[in-house]
């Protein structure tokens, strides 16, 4: 999935030090807010296509400098889920780690919990690993970094790291992951591995107008337990939903940021939409079941959460109450604008078209206090990974194929269907040729019109 351009490693050990470097350094790694970092972490996952949601919880990582000294990047127990990650890369922060050559990592992880469907069952089971266990890795190259603002990429590959039984069942886990690191010039591709983010969530934490040459800016803690992040704004800048002008943000509001790297490393915000307007709360994931017609309640297994919640809701399932909520896709982003053109049918994402097997949002106002079941005042559509093989060649003037899922798929467990229709745009990142007989990972939204799923891919990829 990624562009290994630099460096690949496939340590479980490895990959969760760098990341976390970003999440709550100690010593002269302490993340920063105000200033341009020299490093940005982002995660994907190439996914177990049979596994609904995968929660790694790990209590502590130190980095080891060649030449002495330590780095501790994390020192307390931090849950991340890897599935919804597949076919993209997630900012989980910056940081300004010091710059230098670091030869290894210690990692203490606690528990592992898996959620997947058995065989011959829809019925999603979960499971827990119980680790505590502290491994020391040599890093072999050994890491340097430097002042250059990098993006630093890790692809958890599930589908390799989990192990079955005869029978199909989980029966343990060794994670394998590759890590790609990416310099940025100003001159490469936008795309998530070269430092653009995309609908990141959070909670806005501070808001600091302009002042003689420093331009106008907002920090967002995009997660519980995450260090805040800052986001320039500029003249191009959009805001929507409620929001019209910088002017208009204030502390307290949970907001949707779309940005872009800039070569001094600072983050320019392209987009923030407002979610909700004081003290809110989200949470994304996979739908499991809906009840009603139209539907009153969906069935939600939580795969990312942001804002002020009650308790971690993270691998855990909530009963959400639809009735009053208002149901959007992002359509209008100028990010899909380009997938839209010339389809053959016309998208639509509301209360009668919301669909077991589609990743969606649901916000809800603080009153609500988000729980085992809540109210939700919007439900929003969310871009997800299938993987199978091509069926059908491309036809037709807006380019489209039959993707055929395998009968293990966690998607055709839930919803009995074995195959959906791919339309690809002019916008579409079509990383590998679509030819009968392919296997080929396709990311976008998924939508459902009563009988059919069809996905509007943003990428096409081989699966790794």
């Amino acid at each position: 999935m990624l562009n290994l351009r630099f460096l690949r490693f496939t340590t479980l050990a490895l990959a969760i030090g760098l990341l976390l470097a970003a999440l709550g350094c100690s010593n002269t790694a302490k993340p920063t807010t105000m200033t341009a970092a020299n490093a940005q972490f982002k995660i994907g996952d190439a996914p177990a296509d049979s596994v609904l949601s995968l929660v790694v919880t790990l209590t502590r990582v130190d980095l080891m400098q060649q030449g002495g000294g330590t780095v501790t990047v994390l020192d307390s127990p931090k849950k991340i889920e890897l599935t919804h990650l597949a076919g993209t890369v997630e900012s989980f922060g910056a940081a300004n780690v010091p710059p230098g050559t670091y030869q290894s990592a210690k990692v203490s992880i606690s528990t592992v919990d898996v959620t997947y469907i058995p065989p011959n069952s829809t019925t999603p089971v979960e499971k827990t690993f119980t680790l505590n266990t502290t491994v020391t890795v040599m890093f072999s190259p050994a890491v340097t970094i430097g002042k250059e603002p990098s993006v630093l990429s890790f692809d958890f590959n599930a589908a390799q790291s989990l192990t079955f039984d005869s029978a199909g069942n989980v029966t343990g886990i060794n994670p394998v992951i590759t890590v790609s690191v990416q310099v940025v010039s100003g001159e490469q591709e936008d795309d998530e591995e070269h430092g653009e983010i995309e609908d990141m969530a959070g909670t806005i934490s501070a808001v600091t107008p302009a002042s003689g040459t420093m331009a106008a800016s907002f920090d967002l803690t995009p997660e519980s337990g995450s260090s805040a992040q800052a986001f320039t704004v500029d003249a191009n800048t959009k805001f929507e939903d409620g929001i019209s002008q910088f002017a208009d943000l204030k502390t307290g509001m949970l907001v949707e940021v779309d940005a872009l790297t800039q070569t001094d490393g600072s983050l320019l915000a392209t987009k923030v939409e407002l979610m909700e307007a004081s003290e809110g709360m989200e949470a994304d994931g996979l739908v499991t079941a809906t009840s009603g017609a139209p539907v009153t309640s969906v069935t939600l297994l939580v795969q990312h959460e942001s804002g002020n919640m009650t308790k971690d809701m993270v691998g855990a399932t909530l009963t959400v109450d639809v009735s009053n909520a208002v149901f959007k896709s992002p359509l209008s982003n100028s990010n899909f604008s380009r997938l839209l053109r010339n389809l053959p049918f016309t998208p639509k994402f509301d209360n009668t078209t919301v669909a077991v097997g589609q990743r969606v949002q649901v916000n809800a106002p603080v009153a609500s206090q988000m729980q085992s079941s809540f109210s939700a005042s919007q439900v929003k559509l969310q871009k997800q990974a299938l993987s199978g093989t091509v069926g059908a060649a491309p036809m037709g003037s807006n380019t489209s194929f039959s993707l055929l899922l395998d009968a293990d798929s966690a998607f055709v467990k839930l919803t009995g269907v074995s195959s959906v229709n791919v339309y690809q745009g002019p916008g579409t990142q079509e990383m590998s040729p679509v030819a009968p007989g392919t296997k080929l990972r396709v990311r976008g939204l998924l939508f459902f019109d009563g009988t059919n799923y069809q996905l509007v891919a943003a990428r096409v990829a081989k699966p790794d």
